[in-house]
Order: C-alpha cells, then sequence, then structure tokens
C-alpha cells in the first residue's frame, strides 16, 4: 500500500482475472438423514469460471505525498454443481461475492520510511442455495418412531426433494496500514495489516414445498408454516490479514521477493443464519476455521530491452481442520501455486503485464454432516488456472 511513495507523478493500473477452478467431486458412500443412500449423480465437478477486474489510481499531492483509491475483490467464492448430484442437500450453487473500495494516503516520512493508511469500503454478496430432504423431515415431525410418515416417499429417492435459496448483501467497513522500510539500497522490507470486518448481511430465504409434502394429512400444514419464505440476517466475519515482504535487487537485472502472510480466519468459527420466521429454527453451518499462512518467493528479470520476464512459487495454508469441518459449499484444502509473468514496456508511459498461475490441490476428503441428517462421505480432485493481464499508465 506504500509503493506509490516509490511512483513519480501519477499512476493508473486496469486489470483483469479470468479464474477457472475445478472441484471434481467422488463419491464414497454419502447417506440421507435415515441412512439410505442418496439418489443422485456420484461424480460432478463444482468449478465455475468468473471474471474478477480491478482498478488503481494513484495521484502525487508532492514528492512525499500521494493519495490513491484502490477497487478490487479481496473475497470471492463460488461453486456450482449439477442440481441431482450427491451433495444436493448441503450445497448446489454457492457464491459469495465482494468489492472493495479503498481510498488510502501514502507518505514518506524520511528518505527510507514510508508509511500508509487507508480505508476499506466493502460490498459483500453471498447467495446459497440447496435442496432439502423432506423425507427426513416428515419423519423429524412424527418423533423419528412409531408408524412414521414419509410423505409417501422411500428414504432415499429424491421424489420429496425440495429447494432452498437464500440471497442477501451488506456494505461494511475496515481499515488498513503498511510500512515500507529501505534497508540498504538493494533491499527494501515492507510490513501491512488489513482489518477484520463485520458484516451484518440481510436478505430473503426463499423455499420451495413439493406438493407431496405440502398436501400430507399428517405434516403439512405444520411444514409449510415452517418453510415459509422469510427475512433473514447473517453476521459474518472476514478476516484480519497481516503481511510481510522483502524486496532484494540481486543485480542490475535480477530481483528477488519473498511474503510471508497471515489470515486470521479463527475469528469465523460458524455461520449462523437467523431468520425472521418464528417458526423455523435458525441455521448454524460450523466452520471451525483455524489461522492459516501463505508463503512464497519469486524473481524478476529486467532485461536491456522492453521486456521483464517473472516467475513464483507459494504454499498457501488451508484453514479446514479436518474432514468433518471442511465445508461442501468451499471444499478447502492447502494450496501450491507456480506462477509465470511478463511486462513490456509500450513507450516511456505505458505497459503491459500478464500473468498465468496455476495451483495445485491434493486430494480433498471430506465427511461432512448436513442440516438434514445426511452425512456428504468423498473426496475432491481440484485445482485451478488463473490467466490475469493489466494496463499500467504512468501520468
Amino acid at each position: 500500500m506504500v509503493e506509490p511513495t516509490r511512483i513519480k507523478g501519477n499512476q493508473v493500473v486496469q486489470g483483469v482475472h479470468l479464474i477457472a477452478p475445478s472441484f471434481d467431486f467422488d463419491d464414497e458412500g454419502s447417506t440421507t438423514g435415515l441412512g439410505a443412500p442418496i439418489a443422485a449423480d456420484t461424480s460432478e465437478d463444482g468449478g465455475r469460471f468468473a471474471i474478477v477486474p480491478n482498478l488503481y489510481y494513484v495521484h502525487s499531492l508532492s514528492d512525499d505525498l500521494k493519495v490513491g483509491v484502490g477497487i478490487n475483490a479481496p473475497f470471492g467464492l463460488a461453486t456450482k454443481f449439477g442440481a441431482d448430484w450427491i451433495g444436493k442437500y448441503q450445497t448446489i450453487e454457492s457464491e459469495i461475492v465482494t468489492v472493495n473500495i479503498n481510498p488510502s494516503i501514502a507518505w514518506k516520512a524520511t528518505p527510507d520510511l514510508s508509511l500508509g493508511f487507508g480505508i476499506s469500503i466493502q460490498y459483500i454478496e453471498a447467495t446459497l442455495n440447496n435442496k432439502i430432504d423432506f423425507t427426513t423431515v416428515c419423519r423429524s415431525l412424527n418423533g423419528g418412531a412409531g408408524p412414521t410418515p414419509f410423505c409417501g416417499a422411500v428414504p432415499g429417492s429424491s421424489t420429496n426433494d425440495g429447494f432452498a435459496q437464500l440471497e442477501a448483501d451488506d456494505i461494511s467497513y475496515g481499515f488498513n496500514l503498511g510500512a515500507l522500510y529501505q534497508i540498504s539500497e538493494k533491499t527494501r522490507i515492507g510490513l501491512s495489516y488489513r482489518s477484520e470486518i463485520k458484516h451484518d448481511l440481510e436478505g430473503d430465504a426463499d423455499f420451495t414445498i413439493p406438493a407431496t409434502v405440502s398436501s400430507d394429512v399428517v405434516v403439512g400444514a405444520g411444514i409449510s408454516v415452517a418453510f415459509a419464505d422469510t427475512h433473514i440476517d447473517a453476521q459474518p466475519d472476514l478476516p484480519a490479514s497481516a503481511s510481510l515482504s522483502i524486496h532484494h535487487q540481486w543485480n542490475d537485472n535480477v530481483a528477488v521477493i519473498a511474503d510471508a502472510t497471515w489470515v486470521g480466519r479463527s475469528s469465523v468459527p460458524e455461520v449462523v443464519i437467523i431468520f425472521d420466521n418464528p417458526s423455523k429454527t435458525d441455521s448454524i453451518e460450523e466452520l471451525r476455521l483455524k489461522d492459516n499462512i501463505r508463503l512464497s518467493i519469486g524473481a524478476t528479470y529486467t532485461t536491456d530491452g522492453p521486456w521483464t520476464y517473472r516467475t513464483g512459487l507459494a504454499f498457501d495454508e488451508g484453514a479446514a481442520r479436518n474432514q468433518t469441518s471442511r465445508s461442501a459449499r468451499f471444499p478447502d484444502n492447502d494450496r501450491y501455486w507456480i506462477t509465470f509473468g511478463a511486462s513490456y514496456k509500450l513507450n516511456d508511459h505505458m505497459s503491459i503485464d500478464t500473468g498465468y498461475a496455476h495451483i495445485f490441490v491434493p486430494d480433498t476428503k471430506i465427511n461432512r454432516p448436513g442440516a438434514t441428517g445426511d452425512t456428504l462421505i468423498g473426496e475432491y480432485e481440484s485445482s485451478a488456472d488463473i490467466l490475469s493481464a493489466q494496463l499500467r499508465w504512468d501520468m
């Protein structure tokens, strides 16, 4: 954030990232809340292509004082599985989109030390949907014993599948700090901190109840009341993070960069969705996330001509503690990055940067209980490809 103090004049950077993830799932014995196998597709890829833009502007008030604004998407997750996949009772489509507007100021306090401060104005929008196993719900409303109503369906079939669609959004605020210190002529070190942002999302929950359930003489009326459309409220926190980085100019052509980032994901132990409908029990999805770290190292090679080349490696630790805490919506695991990039200087004021990253993810096991007692058991084979490009204009 304090790198702008190294910019002479004004600068605009406009970028776009094309993200193509894969979450290929293979079932290993998932069951409904009644212990029956789930009638569904047992293999499914939930990867969803996304386009993520960003924009940064720096304005020089003087050689030592800069102001600017950044617009980006610091958090974004999306998966979309088939409507009849094996994990349909836990997720079909899940999307969390953030847009962060970050006005900031950077000051070169001494010839060697620069300081920065910014405000985050963050919009978040969440869309979550999944099917509901009303065959299990019917039984639970009768106490699960004696002459048990199943609303006319055989346990494990999809005859009584309903649907839940939740949408909510919010705007909240945070801050970020940064410092950059020139240790020597060839080496500088940076430190940054981005605060936790507490969101209060408000929106709606829409439920679809199949006619076989709503017309049941034993439990249909009670289910129609409990699953009536309603307003919702959720208060997830987006975690704080801190980074330490170092840049060393090895020689006239080669520079080496390393970075260590901590993310405080343990501040989000669960996601609670509160329903205004008093007949509907609040939804609690336990996450039990752990704080995680990201380590990276890279190098740049600047030619005597207009080209600069880059490459890097990174290890990004997963935040899920084990198979039961891993969410079916976003199956998190450790990630290993390999990246390549190049810049081409069009003229004295304009250059184009491009980059490619491939993310390797170890096979990801899940054994996750759902809201109606179902259990998703299986393994994800995951990976992602990211293609990026940006235009840099020095004015």
